[in-house]
């Protein structure tokens, strides 16, 4: 599958701000279908703003698809080091989103390479992506990207 050439990803700008925040709302609205531990604050309006400001101000990384002027889909992932393992970085996508009507272009495929290519310069050996457990098409999806299960997370109400 090949992405249309159209379609520009790079870094987050603060031109993106209010942009990325409308796609971080529908991330975590379509998360919500999966687990009910995934709903959405009250305010999420307001708190998505806050976040996509926070992204593209910090260092983390934060690739956007751009298509024809407008954000497509976006990227979010950090780096966590651990000193007890030999490679030990890795970074950890917490966060692929591409609007419905552009799914299916390799925009998501896209999106992950570049991530992989920017974590490689500096020094990242490994990647993770988190989605909720009941996402069988994200799973479907990264495992034909080379996934595998890596580390299991369980979750309990208080």
């Amino acid at each position: 599958m090949m992405i249309e050439p159209r379609v520009t990803i790079r870094r987050a700008t603060e031109a993106d701000v209010e942009s990325l925040a409308v796609l971080i709302r529908r991330f975590y609205a379509f998360n919500e279908e999966f687990d009910p531990a995934m709903e959405a604050a009250g305010d999420v309006r307001d708190k998505a703003l806050e976040v996509a400001r926070a992204r593209v101000a910090g260092g983390d990384l934060l690739l956007v698809a751009v298509h024809e002027g407008r954000l497509v889909g976006y990227v979010y992932g950090s780096i966590v080091e651990n000193p007890l393992l030999a490679r030990r970085r890795i970074g950890v996508l917490k966060e692929l989103y591409v609007v419905p009507e552009e799914r299916g272009r390799g925009i998501a495929t896209t999106l992950i390479e570049e991530a992989m290519k920017e974590l490689s310069k500096i020094g990242v050996h490994y990647i993770a992506v988190e989605f909720p457990t009941r996402n069988i098409v994200a799973q479907k999806f990264y495992e034909k990207l080379g996934f595998r299960p890596y580390m299991s997370v369980y979750l309990r109400e208080v």
